[in-house]
């Protein structure tokens, strides 16, 4: 799931720093998100597919197990 949230944060053109304020996370919580050192609870992720202007479901694209 970080690899997906980095690179869906990419596509935009967005900096970690920029993703958190539009987001309400910190930069250290998109960081740890991406690095897959943090778990995102569902609210995490509906907070992101809305930031990302998507649905949570699009988030998982690409994810694999």
């Amino acid at each position: 799931m970080g690899t997906r949230i980095r690179k869906l944060r990419l596509q935009r053109g967005l900096t970690q720093d920029e993703l958190a304020d539009k987001s309400g996370f910190h930069r250290a919580q998109i960081g740890a998100f991406e690095r897959g050192e943090m778990n995102m609870t569902l609210g995490s992720l509906l907070l992101l597919a809305q930031t990302f202007e998507i649905k949570v479901l699009d988030l998982f694209k690409g994810v694999e197990k």
